[in-house]
This record gives C-alpha cells, sequence and structure tokens, in this order.
C-alpha cells in the first residue's frame, strides 16, 4: 500500500490563514493518512503475535516493542486530534476571562452579581 502524497497538505497548511482553516486541512489530513496508519498499526499487531511469540513476552523483546509501536502510531493520531480541537476552542470559544469577570463584581463583600435578564416573578410571564 503507496503512503499518501502529503505535498498537497503542506501547501494548505502553509496558505491556511484561520484556525477554522487550519482545522479543516489538518482534519482532512487525518482523514486522508488514518486507513494507512491503520493498516500500520494493524500489520505491526500482526507482526507481534507472529507464531505466538507475544505469549509471556518480556518488556524490551521485539513482541513488545512492535505493540509499543502500534500503540505510538494510534496515540499520535488521537493525540493530533485532540490537538486540533483545542486549538479551535481556544479560538472560538475561549474560557471566560475570570480576571475581568472579578474587576466587574460588586465591590461590597458577600454581594452577588445581579443575573443578566428579567429577574424572576418580575414583569408579566412569558408563553
Amino acid at each position: 500500500m503507496p503512503a499518501p502524497d502529503l505535498s498537497p497538505y503542506r501547501t494548505a497548511l502553509e496558505a491556511a490563514e484561520t484556525p477554522a482553516e487550519f482545522h479543516a486541512v489538518l482534519d482532512t489530513f487525518l482523514d486522508a493518512v488514518g486507513p494507512f496508519l491503520n493498516e500500520v498499526i494493524d500489520h505491526l499487531a500482526v507482526t507481534a503475535r507472529w507464531k505466538g511469540q507475544n505469549r509471556g513476552a518480556e518488556p524490551g523483546s521485539p513482541p513488545w516493542l512492535l505493540r509499543g509501536a502500534a500503540s505510538s502510531i494510534a496515540s499520535a493520531l488521537a493525540m493530533a486530534t485532540e490537538a486540533d480541537l483545542t486549538i479551535l476552542r481556544a479560538h472560538y470559544d475561549p474560557p471566560p476571562d475570570l480576571d475581568a469577570l472579578l474587576k466587574k463584581a460588586p465591590a461590597g463583600p458577600g454581594v452577588p452579581p445581579s443575573p443578566p435578564g428579567p429577574q424572576a416573578g418580575s414583569g408579566t410571564p412569558r408563553r
């Protein structure tokens, strides 16, 4: 199975200007290489089990190392996806600025800030 040509993804990544564009490139890249890498993972797992050599394999032995390599590739794919989503969330859904919220809080101790919108029990009930 030939490896996919990655040059279009590198070109698109260089052209990406926003986190959304970056996400689109990375997501498409992961979709393209995922099947290939999953085949590599499966092959390494089969290789680790060749002729039952994995049974009772000690740390550092070839079967143990092959299983570890397969696991590392799978972890790398998951980490890339997590990084991609973290970048998107940080840009488009950032956590609230707690310092700014504290500066807006009333000066008196023990006085909670007023909730936004109409107060319960005031005005005409909504239907």
